[in-house]
């Protein structure tokens, strides 16, 4: 009445087999709406979820693949010796990608910096554009965008000039030779304190906070005056203009100092 092949063992394998995979599916859906939802709480970047996704969904078909291995009597000794070699051939044939992978895999995770902070990554300095698996892209000063591996982002010393409150908080130097019967006193009260006050009214609309400015250091050649610039993020190329003007004005004043105080 029913063909050969529609016996009760056959049956109930079909039906095992099913639930592996109904467990599979709904295992994964379980599992993406979480990381999704723990992207949220942590505020990850929409790629770095992405990424969270497929891993957890390979582990996820590795293991269905493994149950019914299993149930069809099939040694997983094949599955884990096949996965392994091919993991080593992988591993041979693209260390450098491999690396970068893991790097911004780790970089999205630990979240030392993020998209739109401004940074220093070793000698190269600007807003983060983009974490990509591979690389971070930085746009620069000089209106470029730098693509850093994140294996040498990492290998760098990273300083974040961003703060919580969606503001760069950027310090520079600026080195003055010593004049006779000008005192550092006078250098930061009559020249660069003005200096900073007619600039900040000038752009007290864009900058959040007015600059500050201290003596950093002094020796033998010169002094050191540490400059400290407050700017709010997502507003990249403004920045890259209003810095390089406070420090002309800086100049401006400075030249007048050496031989009278600024008008």
């Amino acid at each position: 009445m029913f063909p050969a092949f529609l016996n009760t063992n056959n049956l109930v394998l079909a039906v095992e087999v099913l639930i592996i995979v109904v467990v599979a599916v709904v295992l994964d859906k379980l599992i993406r709406r979480a990381i999704t939802q723990y992207g949220k709480s942590l505020n990850m970047e929409p790629h770095a979820v992405n990424i969270l996704k497929l891993i957890f969904r390979i582990l996820v078909a590795a293991g269905g693949v493994i149950a019914l291995m299993v149930l069809f009597n099939v040694p997983t000794d094949l599955f884990l010796a096949g996965g392994a070699l091919t993991g080593t051939a992988i591993g041979f044939a693209s260390t450098q990608t491999v690396g970068n992978f893991l790097a911004g895999f780790y970089i999205m995770i630990s979240r030392p910096f993020m998209v739109r902070d401004y940074v220093k990554i070793g000698d190269v300095e600007g807003e983060v554009k983009e974490i990509t698996i591979n690389y971070t892209k930085i746009y620069t000063p000089t209106c470029n965008i730098t693509e850093i591996p994140n294996r040498k982002v990492l290998d760098s010393i990273i300083n974040n000039y961003s703060g919580k409150k969606n503001i760069i908080d950027y310090s520079f130097k600026m080195g003055f030779p010593h004049l006779e019967n000008r005192t550092n006193k006078q250098l930061i009260e009559d020249c660069i304190k003005p200096t900073i006050e007619k600039f900040y009214e000038k752009y007290k609309d864009v900058l959040p906070k007015k600059p500050e400015a201290r003596m950093l250091n002094m020796d033998r050649s010169g002094r050191d005056v540490f400059v400290r610039m407050f700017f709010p993020e997502g507003k990249i190329n403004e920045f890259y203009e209003l810095q390089p003007e406070l420090m002309r004005d800086i100049v401006h004043c400075w030249d007048k100092f050496k031989a009278k105080k600024c008008d």
